[in-house]
């Protein structure tokens, strides 16, 4: 009797009660006794009765079957012991069936098994030939539909816990319904104000485009339009999360880059870095940068917006982050081809800036590079700098740095 109980599709309400039962004691001995978690997994009928009840149509049932997988997942030994024993494929698909079905009531667990899972390279290596079917059609019908909005923010922490494995996050970089998703999701988001799971869903995005994908080049635009308009969100958490989506998606598209040109983006990023933390400055300085790297135009509205550079040349500070200085210095030499611009820097602090990450010892030479080359335009593009130079015994320096020019 407790073998057939334990088998999917009970009937009768007194074999649902026996099949609960047994669950809470599998539980219960199992909890924090290895052995007892072994010889539960090493028997066909229970392995398979533990992935099929996940979507049995008894709350109680499935209720105890998740509790017991969710106790499996919580320490190292119990998950790995899982993963080797049961039908990962199965049991992935059944947990996104349980967590996308109206009114289960058990979502939270569900997706707490998946995250705690996906804490293991063996459980993301058994997915990765098995993606598109058991977690990416279901996740982007949930995000299309807004399918149990209330659970999606944990959902897509999770996904993002898959994702940090290369070629899960490849092939969800590159998967077409996914970005469609994305797309959906993000105006509905927008629209109905499901701030939790926007915030979630862009820090997604952010990891995902750090790849190169000709999926995200062909949605850049439409992306990159959603993005200007959440600029303008009242969330500042809304916002930082926005300008790293520009940040990494811009750089794979030109298009996208002349459309938030065209959408102002320069004035918001230079009113961002005003006024921003460590994490929002270094998105909006790599933003700027891809922009003025591109554009005529941007060059111009960014000096048109700050006439001193001041935002520039406050964020060559020695304290900023490597990448934020490299970029801000690497932005400034854009800037610098602009016509009169180095002459309106006269009398400011811009050479010494330059020249301290030029003779830095930073970590990465691209700071001291792009030091190097901001420092060369200037001075050619206006020689009374060299005077200041000169007075800060820089010209060797400077004459050293000009190798990483040529």
């Amino acid at each position: 009797m407790v073998r057939s109980c334990l088998l999917p599709n009970t009937k009768g309400p007194d074999s649902q009660q026996l099949c609960v039962s047994v669950l809470k004691l599998w539980r219960v001995i199992c909890c924090g006794n290895d052995e007892n978690q072994k010889m539960l997994m090493t028997c066909p009928v229970t392995r398979q009765a533990t992935i099929d009840l996940v979507t049995s149509e008894h709350f109680a049932v499935r209720k105890e079957c998740l509790a017991l997988l969710c106790m499996y997942s919580q320490m190292p030994h119990s998950r790995r012991l899982a993963i080797d024993s049961l039908n990962v494929h199965m049991l992935v698909r059944n947990l996104m069936v349980c967590i996308s079905q109206p009114n289960q009531q058990q979502e939270n667990t569900a997706v707490n098994i998946l995250e705690n899972f996906a804490a293991e390279d063996k459980f993301c290596f058994q997915l990765r030939n098995v993606l598109t079917d058991s977690v990416i059609v279901p996740f982007t019908t949930m995000l299309r539909n807004m399918t149990n909005h209330h659970i999606l923010p944990s959902l897509i922490l999770a996904i993002g816990c898959l994702a940090r494995d290369g070629v899960i996050r490849h092939k969800l970089a590159h998967d077409p319904e996914c970005w469609k998703a994305f797309l959906v999701a993000i105006r509905q988001c927008s629209a109905y104000e499901y701030k939790e799971i926007l915030y979630s869903m862009l820090g997604l995005i952010i990891s995902l485009s750090t790849m190169t994908s000709p999926v995200i080049q062909e949605h850049a635009v439409s992306l990159c339009d959603c993005c200007l308009g959440l600029l303008r969100d009242s969330d500042g958490g809304v916002i930082t999360r926005v300008t790293g989506v520009l940040s990494t998606v811009l750089p794979q598209s030109s298009e996208a880059v002349l459309h938030v040109i065209q959408g102002d983006v320069v004035r918001s990023m230079c009113r961002l870095l005003k006024k921003s933390g460590p994490t929002a400055t270094k998105y909006a300085i790599k933003t700027l940068t891809v922009c003025t790297a591109a554009s005529h135009l941007a060059r111009e509205e960014l000096v048109k917006s700050d006439k001193k550079l001041s935002i520039l040349r406050h964020l060559l500070d020695s304290s900023c982050d490597e990448m934020v200085s490299g970029n801000a210095a690497l932005c400034l030499a854009h800037c610098l081809e602009l016509e009169g611009i180095a002459s309106n820097l006269l009398g400011t602090d811009i050479v010494l800036r330059l020249l301290r990450n030029a003779a830095g010892d930073a970590k990465k030479t691209a700071v001291q590079q792009n030091a190097a080359i901001a420092l060369g335009k200037l001075c050619r593009s206006e020689p009374r700098h060299l005077n200041k130079l000169r007075e800060l015994h820089g010209l060797e320096i400077l004459h050293s740095c000009m190798k990483l020019i040529t």
